[in-house]
């Protein structure tokens, strides 16, 4: 699974790379991770929380704590971020803003729901579903309604580095039209 991150990490970096290349606009601002978090901000995190992280995220932590502009606007939450910080009582405005029957539909409690991501840019909001959940480690995608859903934290990452891939192909296309 280590190694498995620093691939992925790796891979991301080139693809926002490659992104960054071709946004001559300035569309995006362009980021590269934040420095692993230490087992130590992990702990801390978690003792906040009151529950451990889910272990796939856990260990992205442990690789890159956090990430802005992961996606577009969306800046994917690092330790500083989790707990107490303004775009965590941003994110959670957010969630709480949400309809209750949205909430509903995910099929999860609000209070399971823990914001890893969003934008200031617009409504939407990455959660991820608390231990105490039925199903843990689910990450789901909310923009007033459900957009996305991931099995896990794993499989969010890599859908957003194809999210990514698919903007640099648009932006291809774009330059091709010129």
């Amino acid at each position: 699974m280590i190694e498995e991150w620093k691939n992925n990490i790796a891979t991301m970096v080139y693809v926002k790379q490659q992104l960054m290349k071709l946004d001559v606009d300035g569309m995006w601002t362009h980021n590269f991770p934040e420095v692993a978090a230490t087992e130590e901000q992990i702990k801390s995190v978690e003792e906040k929380l009151g529950y451990t992280l889910d272990t796939s995220y856990r260990t992205f932590l442990k690789h890159a704590n956090g990430w802005k502009a992961f996606y577009q606007t969306v800046d994917l939450f690092g330790t500083n971020e989790l707990i107490d910080s303004a775009i965590m009582k941003y994110a959670k405005g957010l969630l709480d803003a949400i309809e209750d029957d949205v909430i509903k539909t995910t099929g999860f409690l609000r209070e399971q729901l823990l914001p890893i991501a969003t934008t200031r840019f617009d409504k939407d909001l990455f959660v991820i579903t608390s231990p105490e959940s039925h199903v843990p480690g689910i990450v789901i995608w909310i923009a007033g309604e459900e957009i996305d859903r991931f099995s896990s934290f794993n499989e969010y990452y890599l859908a957003m580095m194809d999210y990514n891939r698919a903007e640099i192909e648009d932006l291809k296309k774009e330059q091709d039209s010129k």
